[in-house]
C-alpha cells in the first residue's frame, strides 16, 4: 500500500498496533487549516537583557510611560509591540540552557541525553503549515555558546527529540530558492524512500506483536517519526509542479553577525510572503553579533555586566542593537504584502523572547509580543496579573487564538485573558 495515499491518523496508527492518544489538533480536516491564513515567528535570544536600563518601571502604554534606552530603537513601532512581565519558565532550570525549553516548557534529562516534549511551534505548524510547501522552518546557528545550551534549534518533535536547524543565511537561501532537481529526479528519490519506508513499516508492524511491554514506547516513538517522514514525502509530492519563488537579491559573500541576522529577517518575511511555510523558529547568534560591533569579550561575561562599567556600557550596546534589529524585522513585516495586498504584519503573530532575564536570573524574563494576527493588547509594558505566571499559559493562549484545537501544553494552567484586548 502507497504510504502517500490518505490515510486518517488513526487508521494509521491502529494498523500498525501503536499506542498512541491522538492530539485533539490531529481530528481537524486540512479543509479547515485552508481558511486560517495567521502565521507565527518565535524568536529565541540568549542571556537576557541588562535590567536597570532595559527594562520599564513600571506598565502602562509606551506612548504615556516612555520607552528605556534599550527599547529606543523601537520608537517607531511603540504602538505595535507589547513587553510581557511577570513570568517564569517552569522547565528551566538551567539559566545557560533557556533555549532548550523556551518553546516547550518541559523539563529535560541532561545536556548528554537531551529529552523534551514537543514545542509550541511544532503544534502550530501541524495545524497552519498543512497547505504549505514547508510546514515550518526551524532557523538555528552554529555557535555552540550563544546562551541557548547544547541545543540544534528551539523546536522539538513530537518524540521529544531536538529537531536540527537551518543554521546559516546561506543554507537557508538554497532551501527558499534553489531547484537543484529537476521534477523526474525528484519523484524517483521520493519513490526510493517510500520503498524503504515501506518495509521499515511492514517489518515493524511484525516487531510490534513478539517485543516485552517495556519496549512499546519505543516503537510508538518509532511510528511517529516514521509518520512525519510520510507526511514530508506526501508534501513533496504535492509541490512538486510549484516552483520556487525568484530569489529577489544575491547572497552577499562577506556575512558579519549583524548581517547574517538582517539577512534572515529579510529570508524569514519572504518565505511568508509566498507562503512557502507560516510557522518559524530562530535562534538568534550572540557571538557574532557581538562581533561584528567590534565588542570581542565574551557574551557570557558580558552577561555578567555588574562586574564592571566597561561590561555594562557593552551590555546597553548590544540591548540596543538588539532591539534595533528586531524593529528592522518588524519594518519587513509591515513593508511586504501578501497576495491579496494586505501587509505581512496584520497576519503574524511574533514572539520574540530570552531565556532570562539579566545574569542568572531566569524569573521575570522578556517576551515581546506583536503583530496583527490575533487580538493582542499592543503598545504597552504588560505586567500579568499574577508573578510567576507560567511561560506555557502564554504559549497555550497564542495557539488557541491562532485557532490551534488545543485544550492544554506542557505546564500550562490555564489562558492569559490580560494578553487579549
Amino acid at each position: 500500500m502507497s504510504i502517500l495515499k490518505n490515510i486518517s491518523r488513526r487508521s494509521f496508527l491502529v494498523s500498525a498496533g501503536a499506542c498512541l492518544a491522538l492530539p485533539k489538533l490531529e481530528s481537524f480536516a486540512a479543509s479547515t487549516a485552508k481558511d486560517n491564513n495567521k502565521k507565527m515567528i518565535f524568536i529565541g535570544q540568549g542571556y537576557g537583557f541588562t535590567e536597570k536600563s532595559f527594562y520599564p518601571e513600571k506598565a502602562g502604554r509606551f506612548s504615556q510611560i516612555g520607552l528605556t534606552d534599550g527599547l529606543s530603537p523601537l520608537e517607531k513601532h511603540k504602538n505595535d509591540f507589547s513587553l510581557v512581565g511577570n513570568l517564569l519558565n517552569i522547565g528551566a532550570g538551567n539559566p545557560h540552557c533557556g533555549s532548550l525549553t523556551f518553546l516547550t516548557g518541559a523539563a529535560y534529562t541532561n545536556p548528554r541525553n537531551v529529552k523534551n516534549s514537543i514545542s509550541c511551534d511544532q503544534i502550530a505548524a501541524e495545524y497552519l503549515g498543512k497547505t504549505s510547501r514547508y510546514s515550518s522552518l526551524v532557523l538555528s546557528t552554529n555557535e555552540t555558546k550563544g546562551g541557548h545550551g547544547p541545543a540544534l534549534s528551539m523546536s522539538w518533535d513530537k518524540g521529544g527529540n531536538p529537531i536540527a536547524g537551518i543554521n546559516s543565511s546561506l543554507a537557508l537561501y538554497k532551501k527558499l530558492f534553489a531547484s537543484s532537481e529537476d521534477k523526474s529526479t525528484l519523484l524517483n528519490r521520493i519513490k526510493k524512500r517510500k520503498s524503504i519506508l515501506d518495509s521499515m513499516r511492514i517489518n515493524a508492524s511484525g516487531v510490534s506483536t513478539k517485543i516485552a511491554k517495556t519496549d512499546k514506547e519505543k516503537l510508538d516513538e518509532y511510528f511517529q517519526s516514521l509518520r512525519q517522514v510520510e507526511l514530508g514525502l506526501k508534501r513533496q509530492v504535492d509541490w512538486v509542479n510549484v516552483a520556487k519563488p525568484k530569489a529577489p537579491f544575491d547572497l552577499p559573500e562577506e556575512i558579519d553577525g549583524e548581517k547574517e541576522i538582517k539577512l534572515m529577517y529579510d529570508m524569514i518575511a519572504l518565505a511568508i510572503q509566498t507562503d512557502q511555510t507560516r510557522v518559524i523558529s530562530y535562534m538568534l547568534p550572540e557571538q557574532s553579533l557581538l562581533n561584528s560591533m567590534d565588542i570581542t569579550m565574551p557574551v557570557h561575561s558580558i552577561s555578567h555586566y555588574n562586574l564592571s562599567t566597561e561590561r555594562t556600557e557593552k551590555s546597553m550596546q548590544r540591548d540596543r542593537k538588539c532591539t534595533e534589529l528586531f524593529g528592522y524585522l518588524l519594518d519587513q513585516l509591515k513593508e511586504k504584502k501578501d497576495e491579496q495586498g494586505q501587509r505581512l504584519f496584520d497576519s503574524c503573530l511574533i514572539a520574540y523572547g530570552t531565556n532570562i532575564c539579566a545574569g542568572h536570573k531566569i524569573v521575570d524574563f522578556p517576551l515581546f509580543l506583536s503583530g496583527g494576527a490575533l487580538n493582542l493588547r499592543l503598545g504597552e509594558s504588560l505586567m500579568l496579573s499574577k508573578k510567576n505566571t507560567p511561560l506555557a499559559n502564554v504559549w497555550l493562549t497564542l495557539l488557541q487564538e491562532a485557532g490551534v484545537p488545543i485544550e492544554k501544553f506542557s505546564h500550562s494552567t490555564g489562558t492569559e485573558k490580560d494578553l487579549l484586548a
